[in-house]
């Protein structure tokens, strides 16, 4: 779980700094409210490129195997499973925090500001452990309150075609789509 953990942090990371991933991320990013309906709401290459950055890693050190024969590995599905559940978490819009526990594990308070429409939008990119955000100074948790507004300055189309596209249109077309 730390290996993916560590390369979904920095695939999630990179999405928010490099302009042709924000244009996929944005769609993300873009809900005005969170709730954990949020956690579908992506551009599928932007899922896709996340993922590769956590499966990589626990395949290159050896800690996935591919199929080999009838085995099935149980390593990655256990760590999508796991990691899709608690994206739902994470973006609910319950009101927990765990006291101390919220430095080891991530909770809905600490994704929220992740997605704030303010100076702490690019923070927290962590998605199951924010001691990673600690670890490399992505840190952001401002008290007991919670964020004010969500979403991009950037407008998104509303329906899904449009949302599929635009990141692609906007490539073509040399356009940028700002970051949060």
């Amino acid at each position: 779980m730390v290996v993916g953990e560590f390369g979904f942090y920095w695939g999630h990371r990179w999405t928010h700094q490099i302009p042709l991933l924000w244009r996929f991320h944005a769609i993300h990013h873009s809900a005005e409210e969170i709730d954990w309906l949020v956690n579908t709401r992506a551009h599928p290459l932007d899922i896709v490129f996340v993922r590769l950055c956590g499966f990589v890693p626990m395949y290159a050190l050896g800690l996935a195997q591919p199929l080999n024969g009838q085995t099935l590995d149980v390593v990655p599905l256990l760590v999508m499973l796991i990691g899709t559940l608690w994206g739902f978490f994470i973006h609910s819009n319950l009101r927990w925090r765990f006291g101390w526990l919220s430095y080891v594990i991530a909770t809905p308070a600490f994704h929220h500001w992740h997605h704030s429409n303010d100076e702490h939008a690019n923070t927290n990119y962590a998605s199951m452990l924010p001691w990673m955000d600690k670890l490399f100074g992505t840190w952001s948790m401002p008290g007991k309150q919670w964020p004010q507004k969500y979403g991009i300055d950037q407008p998104v189309p509303s329906g899904l075609g449009g949302q599929l596209m635009m990141p692609l249109l906007a490539e073509a077309a040399g356009e940028e789509v700002g970051s949060v």
